[in-house]
């Protein structure tokens, strides 16, 4: 039972949201603000708490998605501890509203100068429950929906802590810091962050709506594969897998930054082609692999840069 409970929060996918947030902070924004001797707002441990506040909401989410998808498990997922019958239906909702009630304490926990853990707390939860219930079944929506929520993890390490930190500034050396950092790096590397977990995330759950397909068209889940083929949907894949890495390659961002290009386009964009390929001869398979290692090598450009060169390209 233990091993269900474990396996019903998906926690490699849970790793790779704490991977996420702890690169930025401490990779990322506490590197550059190192600088200019800046100290971020928020404790270590209420960082912690935040993050802990996701993880918990996040596996929430897992657990009312596999509640609702017992039936269509047994066809599209069988070895999953709800569609085998480990966890019945009464420890499922039991297990969700321990998440939940987990998930606004860390929220709590987190606050440093206002409410916004518990407010982004309370939006995903209520995000992640209509997307289970509704919203994955409309055609697209849920797509973009659930893209949507993961794409805004770091806007929301962002959010988090750096106004407070440049709140704190002496008024004298805000407006160039503030120009130097905040305008010119932090921002545009969030959104760039943004906008790739947001394409490569739809793709991920396109492909997994084709791979889904034969139980969710017996439940009449009408998702994009479930209208228009296997086929269609896996050519409409891969033509948005080739947008996410045309956007990459071409991103203003890394005009005069030769070795974040580089990396970028060897590591993460060498994957995303190969999925794209995948996608197109119908490897489906083979093509969710190799977004989850572009996922993962996007991922590590901070650490990367961290440790092996000292400092940041961007």
């Amino acid at each position: 039972m233990i091993i269900g409970l474990v396996k019903t929060i998906r926690p490699i996918n849970l790793l790779i949201m704490v991977f996420t947030m702890l690169f930025l902070r401490y990779f990322y924004f506490k590197t550059n603000l190192d600088l200019f001797a800046i100290q971020l707002a928020a404790s270590d441990l209420e960082y912690i708490w935040l993050v802990l506040s996701i993880v918990a909401a996040a596996g929430a989410g897992y657990v009312i998605n596999d509640l609702f998808d017992q039936e269509s498990d047994k066809i599209n997922h069988p070895d999953r501890a709800a569609a085998m019958g480990v966890l019945n239906r009464k420890q499922l909702i039991l297990y969700y509203t321990a998440l939940l009630v987990l998930s606004f304490t860390f929220a709590a926990l987190s606050m440093h100068s206002g409410a916004l853990p518990i407010a982004i707390t309370a939006f995903f939860n209520v995000v992640l429950f209509l997307y289970s219930y509704r919203l994955k079944k409309l055609p697209f929506v849920g797509n973009i929906v659930v893209s949507g929520a993961i794409a805004f993890l770091p806007a929301y390490a962002l959010l988090y802590d750096i106004p407070l930190t440049f709140y704190r500034i002496p008024t004298d050396q805000y407006e160039q810091i503030s120009k130097v950092i905040l305008e010119e790096k932090f921002n545009d590397f969030i959104f760039f962050f943004m906008e790739m977990a947001f394409f490569i995330n739809l793709v991920r759950e396109l492909t997994k709506d084709i791979l889904d397909l034969n139980g969710d068209s017996k439940m009449n889940v009408k998702t994009i594969p479930a209208i228009y083929g296997e086929v269609r949907s896996a050519r409409f894949a891969a033509i948005l897998t080739a947008v996410a890495t045309i956007i990459m390659i071409t991103h203003p961002i890394f005009n005069d930054h030769l070795l974040s290009r580089s990396y970028f386009i060897g590591a993460t964009g060498t994957f995303l082609v190969l999925s794209m390929i995948s996608l197109w001869r119908s490897n489906f398979n083979k093509a969710s692999v190799s977004l989850k290692i572009a996922m993962f090598t996007a991922l590590m450009y901070m650490p990367v840069f961290h440790f092996v060169f000292g400092h940041y390209d961007i």
